[in-house]
């Protein structure tokens, strides 16, 4: 009798969270637990590459104590956001993008609400416009026609799906009125709603599938600057910034003129023939690159120019040293280059594909060095209505929001 109490009491206990995974595996006929290990901080985010080796860097290419770059490109599954200026380059990276799925043997559907994705221009970016089983051009008439294609994607496993833009989808409601019925503010509503009930649904089927959606915004002026509010904000509602993983936003820092010869005026003339950009991270729930900013290069008729932009990183940090006209990279994979004229360099590191990795590749740790530097700062954070409801019952502590987890 004494032998038993005594195994009885030395018996291991079983854990509260055993116990509750028992019994939700009965209630819910499946077991809905994520396994976790410590093998997973030594792989990155199932991720798709951007096509741009410094916007991959600036969302996740910054390696972690174990050497691995957390998600270097777009997390799978998950929802980015892509919003900015005009002319900032939003369709362009949302093209190199889906040039860079379909060259790695991913599926792309591209759902243009605007109506005003250009084939041609695809096509020089990379994009296999002739290919309908790798990349699929989508003009609904609807928002909800275009959401419903969403769901048939999703469900269908297709890798990447790029929203352009999310406020240009004409709600049902309007389809069949005439001209003025419904009110540009109405109708801002209306989307907004439509967003918001149909974000959380996608959310679940995307975790499944592993689809990335990529959402692009256009930044429009609101009501609230007459009120000392801010005086833009992305279309498409307040639900897309709680239910994305990544939020980038572009700005225009500078237009590049170089003189180039007029037909029509028969003169050398000085055009644009490219744009600096700024990328910013406002969100970013799969490294600790949040509120980290990166220039990049658009090259006129050609898109991102990844040479040119690690080419300014590398000479930033001396690993390119200029003098007079004259650049020389003495650190090259066939010793040093040396050429003339920043044109002159470029054509050179492109000669050979190796050389653009190499350069990155010496410019990456400088990169880690330099954000190690930044002293962290802490912004004030809107507080939601749900924040004012729960902070107002005693003994409950309102929530952190979503930044904040990040």
């Amino acid at each position: 009798m004494a032998t038993a109490k005594k195994s009885a009491a030395t018996a291991p206990k079983v854990s509260a969270l055993t116990r509750a995974r028992a019994a939700i595996k009965t209630v819910l006929k499946e077991d809905p637990t994520v396994p976790l290990s410590e093998d997973l901080l030594k792989q990155s985010t199932p991720h798709i590459p951007t096509g741009s080796l410094i916007v991959d860097y600036a969302i996740g290419g910054k390696v972690n104590k174990h050497g691995i770059a957390p998600c270097p490109g777009l997390p799978r599954g998950r929802i980015t956001q892509l919003y900015g200026q005009n002319s900032a380059g939003k369709t362009t990276l949302a093209l190199t993008i889906a040039a860079s799925v379909c060259a790695a043997g991913g599926t792309v559907a591209y759902i243009d609400w605007e109506h005003e994705v250009e084939p041609r221009y695809a096509s020089a970016l990379g994009v296999p416009i002739h290919d309908e089983s790798r990349f699929l051009l989508v003009q609904p008439d609807s928002l909800e026609d275009g959401m419903k294609a969403m769901a048939v994607y999703i469900n269908e496993g297709v890798d990447l799906i790029v929203l352009d833009s999310v406020g240009a989808g004409k709600p049902e409601a309007q389809v069949n009125r005439e001209v003025g019925e419904i009110g540009d503010q109405t109708r801002v509503g209306i989307v907004a709603q439509k967003w918001s009930e149909y974000l959380p649904q996608v959310k679940t089927m995307m975790s499944k599938s592993g689809t990335t959606i990529l959402a692009i915004s256009q930044l429009r002026k609101t009501i609230a600057a007459m009120t000392g509010g801010p005086d833009s904000a992305p279309q498409g509602g307040e639900a897309w910034k709680f239910y994305t993983s990544v939020r980038i936003m572009l700005r225009v820092f500078q237009k590049e003129k170089a003189k180039q010869f007029d037909p029509l005026t028969g003169k050398m003339e000085e055009k644009v023939v490219g744009t600096i950009v700024v990328l910013k991270l406002d969100k970013c729930k799969v490294s600790d690159s949040v509120n980290n900013e990166f220039k990049f290069y658009l090259r006129s008729g050609s898109g991102i120019d990844n040479t040119r932009s690690v080419v300014e990183l590398a000479l930033n940090h001396k690993i390119i040293t200029k003098s007079g006209a004259w650049y020389s990279w003495p650190t090259g994979p066939k010793g040093e280059v040396r050429s003339q004229g920043l044109e002159g360099l470029l054509k050179a590191i492109n000669d050979d594909p190796k050389n653009l990795q190499t350069l990155f590749a010496q410019v990456t740790p400088k990169l880690m060095q330099q954000t190690a530097n930044v002293e962290a700062t802490v912004e004030d954070e809107d507080t939601s209505e749900l924040d004012d409801i729960l902070s107002s019952v005693p003994g409950v502590k309102a929530p952190a929001t979503v930044e904040d987890e990040g």
